[in-house]
């Protein structure tokens, strides 16, 4: 889904690495062109998924190719690790300007690479031992934390939302009926993990700045765009007088400037669409406003969710970005946006990276603008999800700017930070609020699903 970087432990690195239930880690370092693979006990599908969700690539393989996979190598050159993963199998590796470079696996021919290999779906996490309860207010949640024994370890004033931790899983699970019909309690709602999109590679070729300059106004003059994502890194991006002063769900965090994180690409992102030549902007009063849900952390959660959603309109957004999701849905965080969007403010969420047609959220909220990824020529990318909750299609590959440097992303998070910038500008030029402009954006960027063959 959504787009790429966690930034402590490599530097440098396109993806952290990443470790899912099936015991499959894959370390991707974009600079030394380095590739590290950890697999037990599964399968080569699943090692492929994960290999195209770190590094970005088009992966193709033969069908029916999936053979029994056990390897732990550390990083080593992309060819050497491949070679041990494949054993007697063949790949190419090309890349393409403009394009994601395109692993094919096969036996003998690569033509015979035909079946597209989607990324590792992200199984629904529950966090155990942590529920959100929604109340009539704060104080009626410490009652009841002292209540069932439990910390009360986070609180949304705008949408009543406690966040309870109790000492075990069990321990919740043996209060969670006499909770629910506890005084005072409107519902409760699981806690679930959302993984940190990964950031930008680094591109080969250069791109034209961003062309749009900010406009002096007073704050009421501003319309704020809510990116609510990992940090932004102001100072190594291009127009930084776009960025207002960010906000945090917890502490403060500094990743430093040595690669892009995934909130900056969004940020550069939101600011090209801004800038679409189409529309002709050359000064604009919009500003982002950076609400980083995610810190120094591989996951956040859909209570952090529903929290950076809180904090970025009530910093005055009245479009937000969701370059981010997750396949379980989130009763919290879909009544606190459709509290907001009652109230006029616009959501536009990151349709996912797997070529499926189930649901991701929060983009698959009918309150939510989704958005796809296409290619250049305006075909479907084969990662992109093409759900009937889709409503927008756009580029899948965008252009970043950070320290002089030009990097990509690829993924329906990029698609989705460029439709939010768009939305602005087309705001503004229109003298609408943004809300008002949803079905002029769906009209001029419309998801149409592919026609199978034979249709």
């Amino acid at each position: 889904m959504k787009c790429r970087i966690t930034a402590i432990l490599w530097c440098f690195i396109a993806a952290l690495a990443v470790q899912s239930e099936s015991e499959v880690v894959v370390q991707w370092n974009l600079i030394n062109k380095s590739l590290g693979i950890t697999a037990s006990n599964t399968t080569l599908v699943r090692v492929l998924g994960e290999i195209r969700h770190q590094t970005g690539w088009e992966v193709v393989s033969e069908p029916n190719l999936n053979p029994a996979v056990s390897i732990k190598t550390k990083p080593k050159p992309v060819s050497e690790a491949l070679s041990m993963l494949l054993g007697n199998l063949r790949y190419t590796l090309k890349s393409k300007p403009g394009f994601p470079s395109r692993l094919s696996v096969f036996r003998n021919s690569a033509s015979a690479a035909t079946n597209s290999i989607a990324e590792a779906p992200m199984k629904p996490t529950k966090l155990e031992g942590q529920i959100a309860v929604v109340v009539k207010g704060e104080s009626e949640a410490k009652k009841l934390a002292k209540q069932f024994n439990a910390e009360l370890i986070g609180f949304i004033k705008g949408a009543n939302a406690a966040r309870f931790q109790f000492s075990s899983e069990q321990d919740l699970q043996n209060v969670r009926d006499e909770l629910t019909k506890a005084e005072g309690v409107e519902y409760l709602d699981d806690i679930f993990i959302y993984p940190r999109p990964a950031g930008p590679i680094i591109a080969r070729t250069g791109v034209l700045p961003i062309s749009v300059s900010p406009l002096n106004v007073d704050t009421k003059g501003m319309l704020i765009v809510g990116l609510v994502d990992s940090a932004v890194q102001v100072e190594a991006m291009d127009k930084p007088n776009f960025i207002l002063e960010s906000k945090s769900v917890g502490e403060a965090y500094d990743p430093g400037t040595e690669a892009p994180t995934h909130g900056t690409s969004m940020a550069s992102i939101i600011l090209r669409g801004l800038s679409n030549k189409d529309l002709g902007v050359k000064n604009s009063p919009v500003r982002i406003l950076p609400v980083d849900i995610y810190g120094p952390n591989p996951t956040t959660t859909s209570f952090d969710v529903a929290q950076g959603i809180t904090l970025a309109v009530e910093g005055g957004a009245k479009i937000v970005n969701l370059s981010l999701g997750s396949a379980a849905p989130s009763t919290l965080v879909r009544q606190v946006i459709q509290a907001h969007h009652n109230n006029g403010v616009l959501f536009v969420g990151a349709a996912g990276n797997a070529p499926v047609t189930s649901n991701e959220y929060p983009a698959a909220y009918p309150e939510v603008m989704a958005v796809t990824a296409i290619r250049p020529d305006g075909k479907l990318t084969v990662y992109a999800n093409r759900g009937n909750f889709v409503d927008v299609a756009e580029r899948g590959t965008q252009p970043v700017r950070f320290n002089n440097r030009t990097y990509s992303t690829t993924g329906t998070s990029g698609s989705t930070a460029y439709i939010s910038g768009m939305a602005a500008a087309l705001a503004t030029k229109h003298g609408k609020k943004p809300h008002e402009i949803r079905e002029m954006i769906i009209k001029n960027r419309p998801f149409v699903l592919p026609k199978k063959e034979g249709e």
